[in-house]
């Protein structure tokens, strides 16, 4: 004979009990603090190892004597500022004979340096200004050879799919500038072009500037960022060359050191952070069987 299910005295026997429920209730809303709890965690690790990378930058360019290479690496939002401020200085009549007068670079040196907590100085500056001419260089030869176009409302060179991959396989430097906008490209043309008119940006291919002094000589890094090396006071004899090349390993040497460390301290955190964890959701466990 079976058992009905309706039976009021056998009813218990299929209802869920009570305590399982409010522990399965308790188990997800702990699982979604504790996931909280990484991700906080996960962010302090972040924002600790950028503090004392920052901090370690600051201390190895004050120990570096003459002589030595600086490293000092530009960000996207740091171009940007130190594009929008030389543009508005040129605008103001500030770039005589095509090269900026000290106040405008010091007005740059002044505005990263604060706003972005690291050491600027105007060699980086200039080395930048150079390297900008550079690319400068490379975009406006491009757009004089045939077989590109060029959409105004975008900023943009424009090429059919052959004419790219020959380009590139020719010209690895052209890729970056090809078939994608290209980031202030309007405050590029007032700062490394030769327009210097008042008011609007430069746009005339006819007034760009392809002869600007020592452009050869400047390294062009086409990456989102570049990473450009300052040279204060080398003489240009093979010893001092040498001497700069055991200055940049041991940097070098120090970085890697540096992240290792990091990386030590965010598996040793994580660690720690699980092992505080494992016995809470071992008593869950248990409880829950």
């Amino acid at each position: 004979m079976g058992v009905d299910p309706s039976d009021l005295l056998n009813q218990g026997l299929y209802e869920e009990p009570e305590s399982d429920l409010i522990i399965s209730t308790l188990t997800e809303r702990e699982e979604r603090e504790e996931a909280r709890e990484w991700s906080a965690k996960r962010d302090e690790i972040a924002q600790t190892m950028w503090t004392d990378y920052m901090a370690r930058n600051i201390r190895m360019g004050k120990g570096n004597k003459e002589g030595t290479f600086k490293q000092f690496r530009w960000t996207k939002p740091m171009e940007h500022l130190f594009l929008e401020i030389l543009a508005e200085e040129a605008q103001k009549g500030n770039k005589p004979s095509n090269t900026f007068k000290a106040v405008s670079i010091n007005r740059v040196v002044e505005a990263i340096s604060e706003k972005f907590q690291v050491q600027c100085d105007a060699k980086h500056v200039e080395n930048h200004l150079r390297t900008v001419k550079k690319q400068w260089q490379i975009i406006c030869t491009i757009r004089g050879e045939s077989g590109f176009g060029w959409d105004d409302n975008m900023k943009m060179i424009t090429c059919d799919r052959a004419t790219y991959d020959a380009a590139v396989m020719a010209h690895k430097k052209y890729e970056p500038f090809l078939n994608k906008s290209i980031d202030h490209y309007d405050e590029m043309a007032l700062v490394v072009g030769k327009d210097m008119a008042t008011g609007s940006f430069a746009r005339t291919f006819a007034d760009i500037d392809l002869d600007d002094d020592n452009i050869d000589s400047v390294p062009i890094d086409c990456e989102n960022e570049a990473t450009e090396e300052v040279r204060t006071n080398v003489s240009s004899s093979g010893t001092s060359k040498r001497k700069r090349k055991k200055a940049q390993e041991s940097v070098n040497d120090e970085q890697i050191k540096f992240v290792g460390e990091q990386l030590g301290k965010i598996a040793n955190a994580l660690e720690q952070f699980t092992a505080d964890k494992t016995p809470h959701l071992r008593h869950h466990i248990f409880t829950k069987k």
